[in-house]
């Protein structure tokens, strides 16, 4: 009977977590919610993109740490769209490179960010097995699956990003 408490405290706890993090987005400013998605975006090649590369590019042989840090940039990636909220384009006179389209096109654009997500999840996988042709191989394809929404380099645009000023 006690563990059953304690189990039903600790789920409690856990779902409290979870709303108040929702409460927290949900109260942020629009401009802080640009910021925290400009930083999200901007972190994804550095911390793990960037490492994905180089094995597919043979600048790097740890091939071995594809497989955590796959699954923590997708986990990453599936907050995208949350960060998009109504009221946080242009339109609403803030600075951001995020276009219109995202929110008249949203259907396309979640598609977008859940197949990033699920083909750098399949990177993870992929890698597990240490076949070095097969990760350069899904290393294309999520660069593709990246290129979907903004194309590219940080200067070049694409379907839901103006080219960077």
């Amino acid at each position: 009977m006690r563990m059953k408490m304690v189990g039903a405290l600790v789920l409690g706890a856990i779902a409290a977590a979870a709303i108040a993090g929702t409460e927290v987005l949900a109260q942020a400013s629009p401009a802080e919610t640009v910021k925290t998605r400009q930083d999200l975006m901007e972190s994804f090649y550095p911390k793990y993109y960037r490492g994905f590369v180089q094995v597919s590019r043979g600048q790097s042989t740890d091939i071995a740490s594809i497989p955590e840090k796959a699954k923590e940039a997708a986990a990453e990636v599936r907050k995208i769209p949350s960060l998009f909220p109504p009221g946080t384009g242009r339109d609403a006179g803030l600075k951001t490179r995020a276009k219109p389209e995202i929110w008249s096109e949203r259907a396309e654009f979640e598609a977008n960010a859940a197949k990033l997500a699920t083909e750098t999840e399949k990177l993870g996988d992929i890698a597990k097995g240490g076949d070095i042709e097969a990760v350069k191989a899904q290393v294309a394809v999520v660069g593709q699956a990246c290129a979907a929404c903004h194309g590219g380099p940080t200067k070049s645009g694409g379907k839901f990003r103006f080219e960077e000023e």
